[in-house]
């Protein structure tokens, strides 16, 4: 199979293509256990008055788990607003969004992923018929002498380099894109990518799963909304069939396919080789900061604005009908917003939201460069 495509996908730039915490609660409304890695806590209280206790039966006094930001923490399973989730996870068949222009470049790299596929499994045979031609050979040596010898000898060097062919074909086996931009977009990549280079210093990074919104009233509860997050890691990657003289910016996804932002393209790859090609320019990237009660380890890059309480009057004061009240630091995250009109539907959080913000305002920047 061979893989050669020119393709331009924007002024300015080509594309040549060539082969070459969870916790447990039991129990009934005025009446249940809690149990979670800070310990086993009783709630009780009289439904439909507002009165409500909650007391601590063994476990560890300081709490872990984020009011807001730990999906299984008793105020997510108890305070939920019905209809009130909203879920940051793109289409579980990533190939729905494909953006119409790059359905052409995702058919080439499916076909050169069902060829390495192959390539994959009859090296797997290959290799099997070798090491059996090679034992026969040395019986050979054994029980047979004159011509039978050289037959097993030719069988032993065919197989291999039959095995050597198909391991070359393997690591032929990829789409080289060769990205030429102008002067000028090529400055405002080099500038993303000092932006990104920033942003990877940033000592947490999270992938957002899910936000729900609580029951202020009920839960006496600083927070607005639960939030299901998991660290992840961003870096510098590739496609195992990309080849470019650029790595794509890497961005691990908890919920789903990984991201691959290459200089025309975003790949969205899952764990079955399903992928999905957004243009560059028609992803979009917003950020905002975000205020966050932070009851786990607070990053050193983090800016605390203040704190609040586990349980808080209508005022902001503690709430002094719980006994084992505490105070909670709140902390000022940058939030990554990544969509597109074909299903992307991203969300991070940054411990630095300064360097959110940057990389943000990079990324728009080269967007604008490259164009519609």
């Amino acid at each position: 199979m061979k893989f050669r495509k020119r393709v331009k996908l924007f002024p300015g730039v080509t594309l040549n293509f060539s082969r070459s915490g969870i916790s447990t609660t039991v129990g009934v409304p005025g009446a249940s256990l809690n149990f979670n890695r800070n310990g086993t806590f009783l709630n009780t209280g009289i439904p439909g008055t507002g009165l409500y206790d909650r007391k601590r039966l063994g476990g560890p006094k300081k709490s872990n788990p984020s009011l807001r930001g730990s999906p299984g923490s008793s105020q997510a399973q108890h305070a939920m607003i019905p209809d009130q989730t909203t879920a940051w996870k793109s289409p579980d068949n990533v190939e729905e969004t494909t953006t119409p222009g790059l359905q052409e470049l995702r058919d080439m790299l499916m076909a050169c992923y069902q060829e390495k596929h192959v390539l994959e499994m009859e090296i797997i045979k290959a290799k099997s018929s070798l090491k059996m031609s090679k034992i026969l050979r040395m019986l050979s040596y054994v029980f047979i002498v004159g011509f039978f010898i050289k037959w097993f000898s030719r069988n032993r060097d065919n197989k291999q380099a039959y095995l050597e062919d198909l391991t070359e074909q393997l690591a032929s086996c990829y789409v080289d894109v060769d990205i030429r931009t102008d002067k000028q977009i090529e400055e405002k990549f080099i500038q993303l990518l000092d932006s990104y280079r920033t942003l990877l210093t940033c000592e947490k990074i999270w992938d957002v799963t899910a936000t729900s919104k609580i029951d202020k009233a009920a839960t006496r509860s600083a927070a607005s909304e639960t939030i299901s997050r998991k660290a992840v890691t961003f870096g510098f990657a590739n496609v195992d069939i990309i080849k470019s003289t650029h790595d794509a910016l890497h961005f691990e996804n908890a919920n789903g396919g990984d991201l691959y932002i290459y200089p025309a393209f975003v790949a969205i790859i899952d764990n079955n080789r399903n992928f999905g090609l957004i243009a560059i320019e028609e992803v979009q990237v917003t950020f905002s900061a975000q205020q966050f009660l932070e009851e786990g380890t607070i990053p050193t890059d983090s800016k605390v604005i203040g704190t609040t309480w586990a349980k808080v009057n209508k005022n902001g004061s503690p709430d002094r009908r719980f006994r084992d009240n505490y105070e909670i630091p709140i902390c000022l995250y940058g939030t990554m917003l990544l969509k597109s009109t074909t299903g992307l539907n991203e969300a991070y959080w940054l411990s630095d939201y300064t360097k959110a913000e940057q990389f943000t305002t990079s990324f728009k920047a080269y967007q604008t460069a490259v164009g519609p």
